[in-house]
């Protein structure tokens, strides 16, 4: 699995414009007038990072009302092991300052201007950013990387991008929280269909989720050949209604190709979309079908496809 696609997504997912400044939030400091920054910055470090289980401790009531920490963290895909160190260690360096502020009752609007590490610039460094090869790194060559960021960073050689962003924050009693607004977003639900008299079973881990405009987020299916024979298999996505189509992203995908299931097997795979900034106002719902296409032996035998291995988490 590619982690570059989903680290540079948690940048795209900041909706980041080019910009001339970046300054700092320290988070150490904890005035009652800073406390709403400084929960913000952690939000977004950790989102960063793709430790989004505490990323989800930052976001409101409300929104969590909407979406249950378990889905959230399987639609976001999570960072494990020394690919989670290595991406809070470059969380750690995004740097922030409010360039306007402005109350509505309990809500609060912040404009920042940021500048946070261009993990993409990286890749060469971390493998590709292939999780599975970083994970299984020998810890002396982990240490060894970890080390390297430190020094490009001391020679200000490690790459910035620059932004700015508006946020909203929310306070709940004496707490502020990340204000998202899911309950504004657009439902979509998933299904799946298979060929007639197939044995090929597939269901979404998920039957719906809600999304707003500009943010990634991840199917997964699960999928079992149940006949005695290998089956070869690939999707075509249905975007319903048909001209949502073009506002929708595909990001990654594990089944645009063919792939090869052994007989008896069961996987699973997973999409990850994004809804893009232009989505028409007032669009509320939106359905997203795998179609399943299975292979006959004549195409099969023109058309290689990769053998089936277990996608990883949903989460993923």
């Amino acid at each position: 699995m590619r982690l570059a696609v989903k680290l540079f997504g948690a940048l795209l997912a900041c909706a980041l414009l080019l910009a001339p400044y970046y300054y700092v939030v320290r988070a150490e400091r904890r005035t009652p007038e800073a406390e709403p920054q400084r929960i913000l910055l952690a939000y977004l470090r950790a989102a960063y990072a793709h430790d989004f289980k505490k990323a989800y401790e930052f976001l409101s009531t409300q929104d969590r009302h909407q979406k249950n920490e378990k889905t959230y963290i399987a639609e976001k895909g999570p960072f494990h092991g020394f690919s989670l160190d290595v991406a809070r260690r470059l969380a750690d360096l995004i740097e922030a300052k409010p360039l306007n502020i402005t109350t509505e009752g309990t809500l609060r609007r912040i404009k920042l201007g940021m500048r946070l590490p261009d993990a993409n610039s990286l890749s060469d460094l971390l493998h590709n950013w292939e999780e599975d090869k970083l994970n299984a790194l020998p810890k002396r060559k982990q240490l060894k990387i970890l080390g390297e960021i430190d020094r490009l960073q001391r020679d200000r050689r490690l790459k910035m991008i620059e932004g700015e962003e508006e946020f909203l924050v929310v306070q709940e009693g004496s707490s502020w929280r990340v204000f998202l607004d899911w309950a504004a977003g657009m439902q979509i639900s998933y299904n799946a269909t298979v060929p007639k008299n197939s044995e090929l079973e597939a269901l979404p881990l998920a039957k719906e989720t809600t999304v707003r405009a500009s943010e990634l987020f991840t199917v997964a299916y699960r999928v079992k050949n149940r006949s005695d024979q290998a089956v070869t298999t690939r999707i075509v996505h249905r975007v319903e209604p048909p001209d949502l189509r073009q506002h929708i992203d595909i990001v990654e995908c594990a089944l645009l190709l063919p792939v090869k299931m052994p007989a008896g097997q069961e996987a699973e795979f997973s999409t990850t979309y994004m809804v893009r900034s232009d989505l028409p106002d007032g669009v509320k719902n939106m359905s997203i079908t795998y179609d399943f296409q299975v292979e006959q032996k004549a195409d099969i035998a023109n058309s290689p496809a990769a053998e089936a291995t277990p996608a990883p988490p949903p989460a993923k």
